[in-house]
């Protein structure tokens, strides 16, 4: 290995060693105490910048376990990105894999959750179809197609991981809290203003949501929802939808 992008590599290959007195071949000897402490400033870091991320999961396994996670991660991914802002992506996929944390089966998915969560918050600003501007639209609407907003996701877990989630919110009533009931849910998360929101759909509403925001018609999203629960109520989630800020517009 010779050259500046062989020494590149090298120094990579150190910096993410799992061994932590692993130092890049070629280097000098008196750089050696510099590199350590650049490895651990590195390796803070990159574990602040997934805490910051993932707060729930950090405080449902607690620091230094979800630290231990977090070195398993960053060593692991073939890529990264160069804005810490948005760092972690994969994170739950590398959780699902992650045998320590088998105990916990809901984890991954309230990563999956904080992810969405993350993203809808730094999300381009667009437009949100609102009611009245639906209200203006005189075609038929049940051929129409919407434009899912930039700033939308859908979650679909077999755990309840809202209730989960909101339970570890600074703002939650311990004294009020009812049992977590053990049920899937589904929750969209949007951002129609400055700040994010979730709520929870039942299976027909997210079938409706899904096939909506992947550009089906009205018609046929309303006939997948049946088909999963034949007392779905389209009127009502579709209100729920528009009210969410689920869409950015309608398709032409």
């Amino acid at each position: 290995m010779s050259g500046a992008g062989g020494f590149q590599a090298e120094f990579s290959r150190a910096l993410m060693a799992a061994d932590p007195s692993a130092r890049p071949m070629g280097l000098d000897p008196t750089m050696e105490g510099r590199f350590a402490i650049y490895r651990n400033n590195v390796h803070r870091g990159l574990g602040d910048a997934l805490i910051a991320a993932y707060p729930v999961v950090a405080k449902l396994v607690g620091e230094d376990f979800f630290r231990a996670m977090a070195r398993g991660f960053f060593r692991a991914e073939p890529t990264r990105t160069g804005s810490l802002a948005l760092y972690g992506a994969g994170f739950a996929d590398f959780i699902d894999g992650f045998d320590a944390a088998a105990s916990l089966p809901y984890l991954s998915d309230i990563a999956r959750l904080e992810r969405a969560r993350l993203e809808v918050l730094h999300e381009a600003d667009e437009v949100v179809l609102d009611a009245n501007s639906l209200a203006a639209f005189g075609g038929d609407l049940a051929a129409c197609r919407f434009v899912a907003h930039s700033a939308c996701r859908l979650v679909n877990s077999a755990f309840p991981i809202h209730a989960i989630w909101g339970r570890q919110q600074a703002d939650h009533d311990s004294k009020e809290a009812t049992p977590i009931v053990p049920q899937a849910e589904n929750i969209l998360i949007t951002r129609p203003g400055m700040t994010v929101r979730q709520i929870v759909l039942d299976d027909g509403g997210a079938v409706f949501a899904r096939c909506l925001l992947d550009g089906m018609t009205v018609a046929d999203g309303y006939d997948a929802a049946i088909a999963r629960d034949p007392q779905f109520d389209v009127t009502s989630a579709f209100a729920q939808l528009i009210a969410a800020g689920a869409f950015a517009g309608l398709r032409e």
